[in-house]
């Protein structure tokens, strides 16, 4: 299955729908201004079609895009929760006690580790005994996951990871940015049907006229009638190009999912046991109609087909089926029924290290507006393991993935999820365990400024210092390779805070000070990581990603400069490595900067322009940096990692680099 062709072949369709899904928009507004005209002649006995389309034109955009932005708010404010929400569905407790929903959170968070990636909210719809799954959101930090209650109850641990990985697909490739806001531009080109049925519900109402010689009455109701028709038949042709691009993103999801997993026969029984349920594999959510395109199969009887026939996908995936479908099992469906309490949440057995047994609430607080000073990177004589960053043992990987992740890759995550004691883990998917612990993993060690430090981070969250001094442990006791995949699982806890208490948590980890000797560039790194996923939450995927990296040299260059001077292999090397991050992308030498003229300031802007680049760019960034940080020959675990929390930064999910043995 060549991965590259379904995925070029797949962009370039989705290009040409969007296309013609304007100037299908454009039409509805030439048609509108038509029958102005018609109505102003007959009313007014005049023909002015310039006047005519002077206003149906505005008019009509005004209510077209209006909705549309309407409703597109609706779901930007809430991500693909709010998608999922408005479907039934219910969110997913990873602390849960139903083996179920714990088997399905944890195929989620490896395949979300393995590929680098945000682990993103999941939802299941209880009341759906259909075998079916979807992904919504703007951007992989917002997006969300749905599976229905028959697919858990039906599909075993392959056939599940086959659809989670088709979904992972989905959000890597950006299609559930596409096919979410294609659901407020079809609710937008529906509101001329709307407007056309108020326009003739007043009419049925109005009193009517004695003059026998009017005839607005009629000419109006004719109006109304034709934005009715012209209503309808803009909004088949919006669901037919809604069709269309699900259509288009499958087969490439398909493909993705076995290059995930290298396991066709995962999703392909997934497929077959869905066709076994025939029509009554359907969503009875009131809002599936207008999302049944985010669906992993056919949400719906329709004329509109918005998935490929199962027989040709699963064809793709198992060549030599034998053209079978899977009964469901009659066991299974005597269980199926609407859950009506929902699992309850696991308590931990024990306490992760550091953790405190008493409970601390953690209410909504104001930005209390801490000061925040430019700071100038310490250490004017770096050497190895200076700043925390120690040397550790040599250790070969291989390179970075931008293709996304193999099987290799997810049975190396699953590994690392199990090598996290489960305490912590426990304590990590709970909101004030992850708070507390990723906020004290940044404060710093200095017996002068930790104090400080502490008191202030525990103002701004509203937490016992004691408690967050002992939460402190929590993820920087766990060997380095287990760091990133803990600060994942926590990350996925905080995303569930409110708006509120997430703006104010950014505040306090912006304002912790990192630049001491004792503070490592990776937990520094770390840092500027959580900062973009606190952030990237609420983007709405409006943020432009087409600048050039020839555009940044300078942006380009500050980054590696710091990495030179902060890289393990100490100042003797510095710019020799320097000057070798430089040629891999490119750039002309450059004297390599003095450690003094560095502030973190100056970097945070930096990467955050750097985040804009284009996927291109990222990745020759990316792999600039390996080149410096394997400058010296050797590889500790520490550098491996760093690499990814560089990567994670500009925002490009890179896998785990995998050992070589």
């Amino acid at each position: 299955m060549d991965f590259q062709t379904h995925q070029e072949q797949a962009q370039q369709n989705t290009t040409k729908l969007i296309v013609l899904l304007v100037f299908g928009v454009i039409a509805i507004i030439a048609v509108v201004s038509v029958l102005m005209v018609g109505v102003l002649y007959y009313g007014t006995g005049q023909l002015e079609p310039l006047g005519a389309v002077g206003i149906a034109a505005p008019v009509t955009t005004l209510g077209v895009v209006g909705t549309s932005l309407v409703k597109s708010g609706q779901i930007k404010s809430g991500g693909g929760s709010y998608v999922a929400a408005s479907m039934g569905g219910r969110s997913v407790d990873f602390n849960t006690l139903d083996p179920a929903e714990r088997q399905l959170a944890n195929v989620v968070e490896e395949i979300a580790i393995a590929s680098g990636m945000p682990v993103p909210a999941v939802f299941v719809l209880d009341d759906e005994p259909a075998i079916n799954a979807f992904a919504a959101g703007w951007t992989a930090d917002n997006a969300a996951i749905g599976v229905t209650r028959g697919a858990l109850m039906h599909l075993n641990r392959r056939e599940l990871q086959g659809i989670i990985a088709h979904e992972f697909s989905h959000i890597r490739n950006g299609d559930t940015r596409v096919k979410t806001r294609i659901i407020g531009w079809v609710f937008g080109i529906a509101i001329i049907t709307v407007m056309g049925r108020l326009l003739l519900q007043h009419l049925w109402w109005a009193p009517r006229r004695r003059d026998k010689n009017d005839n607005s009455a009629m000419v109006m109701m004719a109006a109304a009638v034709g934005l009715i028709i012209v209503g309808a038949v803009g909004t088949m042709f919006a669901r037919m190009i809604q069709a269309a691009v699900s259509r288009q993103r499958e087969y490439l999801a398909d493909a993705s999912a076995v290059q995930y997993t290298r396991d066709p026969d995962g999703i392909g029984d997934a497929l077959k046991k869905i066709g076994g349920m025939g029509r009554g594999n359907k969503i009875r959510a009131a809002h599936a109609t207008e999302a049944s395109h985010l669906f992993f199969s056919p949400a719906m009887s329709s004329g509109l087909a918005t998935h490929p026939p199962l027989k040709d996908r699963i064809t793709r995936l198992v060549p030599h089926w034998n053209g079978a479908f899977t009964d469901p099992d009659s066991d299974v469906l005597s269980k199926l029924s609407p859950n009506t309490g929902g699992p309850q949440r696991a308590r931990p057995g024990g306490r992760p290290p550091g953790a405190l047994p008493g409970q601390v609430s953690i209410p909504g607080m104001p930005n209390l507006g801490l000061p925040i000073d430019p700071v100038i990177l310490a250490g004017s004589d770096t050497q190895p393991g200076a700043s925390g960053f120690a040397p550790g043992a040599e250790q070969r990987f291989e390179s970075p993935a931008f293709g996304g992740p193999t099987e290799a890759h997810i049975d190396h995550a699953r590994r690392l999820l199990a090598e996290i004691p489960a305490d912590t883990q426990n304590y990590l998917h709970t909101r004030q365990g992850a708070v507390a612990a990723v906020t004290s993993l940044l404060v710093a060690t200095d017996p002068q400024l930790r104090p400080h430090q502490l008191e202030a981070a525990s103002l701004a969250i509203a937490m016992d210092v004691d408690y967050l001094d002992a939460a402190s442990g929590v993820i920087s006791e766990l060997d380095r390779r287990l760091q990133l995949p803990a600060i994942d699982i926590a990350l996925h806890s905080i995303r569930e805070l409110p708006y509120e208490y997430k703006v104010t948590l950014r505040e306090a980890i912006f304002s912790i000070e990192t630049s001491h000797p004792d503070q490592d560039l990776f937990r520094w790194m770390l840092r500027r990581v959580m900062l973009r996923h606190l952030e990237d939450q609420y983007d709405d995927g409006s943020d432009r990603h087409d600048a050039k990296l020839g555009q940044l040299g300078d942006e380009v260059a500050a980054v590696y400069a710091v990495l030179a001077w902060f890289n393990s292999s100490g100042s003797s090397l510095a710019q020799g490595s320097f000057d070798v991050s430089l040629a891999a992308v490119g750039i002309a030498s450059l004297p390599l900067p003095d450690i003094k003229q560095l502030t973190f300031d100056h970097l945070d802007e930096a990467l955050g322009k750097l985040s804009h680049l284009d996927q291109p760019g990222r990745e020759q960034f990316v792999m600039g940096a390996t080149a410096l940080v394997l400058y010296d020959q050797r590889t500790t675990a520490d550098e491996a990692e760093l690499i990814r929390v560089v990567a994670d930064a500009v925002r490009l999910p890179v896998p785990p680099l995998l050992p070589i043995e």
